[in-house]
């Protein structure tokens, strides 16, 4: 018997056997690694399937005239607020409103807006105590939101010498509306108390919700820059904790985004719309828990786009919950992601 060929075979099996063990061991690496690029991939995606659901006590939501259609009805959602009621420059509600004929999977609370945005001199005619106009005004309030379940007063353009009359339009309005109905105020965004017609604890003292419109960091005029980054979030939740009490604080979240064609002008944009430019133009979006989902593309002009996708709305969730902040409302149905309610509940449904 050749000893010497049965040892090179033994050996042969040997070595056989241990570039098996590698290869498998590769094989086995490599299926790790596809796995955890996969998991990255998916909590980039979508990180509300690798997350705890975000429970609060209210979800607020707004929607425009015109665009019932992008209600399915299944939202998780507390409340639905309708914008908005036209106001005549002779102060009185134009038209008729009524809540949308929608089915909703759980029982709603439905709220018509009345908003005057940017008039000033509208504003100083309605509030003036001296004058007719503020009485019949509020009954035109009172009688609009007989169909509803509250009121939201949207009024952006008060000047701060108005301010006084405008607490009192609201004690007045208060006062008038049927006990059962909520009266909401939409507040701007603050860090500081400033002497002018939105001070958060006179405001809070009368109505029975404060929306904190937590959004336009950066705004049409301004240089490029996200609409509501995660630090300037949270100094606005914070000032707004210290005056508004809990149970009436609702901090609003922006579901658009906004594109930069120059330094200084800018338009808002839709997350669909978003959706098509990365397709068209084959773009890699760039994020930071900071300043959310971005990007920049040159075509003859420079773009800078900074948009609300689902890891950007998480994360500002995420934030106000970790701040024991109970209420929360979207501006607006149909200008956000696809999968952004997934993962938000409330604790009434």
């Amino acid at each position: 018997m050749d000893y010497c060929f049965i040892e090179e075979k033994s050996a042969m099996k040997k070595c056989i056997a241990l570039l098996l063990v590698l290869i498998s061991g590769c094989s086995s690496s490599n299926g790790v690694l596809h796995k955890q690029e996969s998991t990255a991939n998916q909590s980039a995606q979508n990180p509300y399937q690798l997350a705890d659901s975000l429970e609060f006590n209210e979800v607020w939501a707004y929607f425009m005239k015109g665009e019932e259609d992008k209600i399915e009805g299944n939202e998780p959602i507390t409340d639905l607020c309708y914008f908005s009621a036209k106001v005549s420059g002779r102060g009185q509600i134009v038209g008729e409103y009524a809540p949308p004929d929608i089915k909703f999977n759980n029982k709603i609370r439905h709220h018509i807006v009345i908003a005057v945005i940017d008039n000033f001199a509208l504003m100083h005619f309605v509030l003036n105590p001296e004058l007719s106009v503020r009485k019949h005004f509020i009954n035109d309030i009172c009688k609009v939101a007989s169909k509803f379940d509250g009121v939201q007063i949207d009024f952006e353009s008060v000047a701060a010498s108005d301010a006084a009359w405008f607490f009192s339009f609201l004690k007045e309005l208060r006062a008038a509306l049927d006990k059962n109905k909520i009266l909401s105020v939409a507040l701007p965004p603050r860090r500081t108390r400033i002497a002018d017609a939105y001070d958060y604890p006179s405001i809070a003292a009368i109505v029975d919700k404060a929306i904190i419109m937590a959004y336009d960091q950066h705004w049409s005029g301004s240089n490029p820059g996200p609409v509501a980054g995660l630090s300037w979030c949270r100094e606005i939740a914070e000032f707004a904790k210290s005056f508004i009490p809990k149970e009436k604080l609702i901090m609003g979240l922006p579901l658009y985004g906004r594109s930069w064609q120059d330094k200084n002008f800018n338009k808002s944009v839709h997350y669909k719309h978003v959706e098509e430019m990365i397709k068209t133009s084959n773009i890699h979006p760039h994020y930071d828990p900071e300043n959310g989902a971005y990007f920049e593309y040159e075509e003859k002009v420079k773009v800078r786009v900074y948009f609300t996708d689902e890891r950007a709305l998480f994360d500002r969730l995420k934030l106000y919950s970790s701040m024991s902040i109970d209420n929360v409302a979207f501006w607006r149905i149909g200008q956000g992601p696809s999968g952004m309610w997934q993962g938000i509940s409330t604790k009434s449904l």
